[in-house]
């Protein structure tokens, strides 16, 4: 089987992401993985970056 990839100059802006857990998935995120938490939207959503971009990563419950 053969697998396609991206080419090498493309740029990934963001990604949203439904979880099933949101604080569960910030602490992931922020605190394993590093990302800033920008904006928390309650128990709904959230929106963390890295290198001061508007967000890279948005958490949907």
């Amino acid at each position: 089987m053969t697998h396609a990839s991206i080419p090498a100059g493309a740029h990934i802006g963001h990604v949203h992401l439904k979880v099933a857990d949101l604080d569960r998935a910030v602490r992931f995120y922020r605190d394993f993985m590093g990302f800033d938490l920008v904006t928390q939207i309650g128990t709904s959503a959230a929106f963390l970056s890295a290198g001061g971009y508007h967000h890279h990563l948005g958490l949907w419950t």
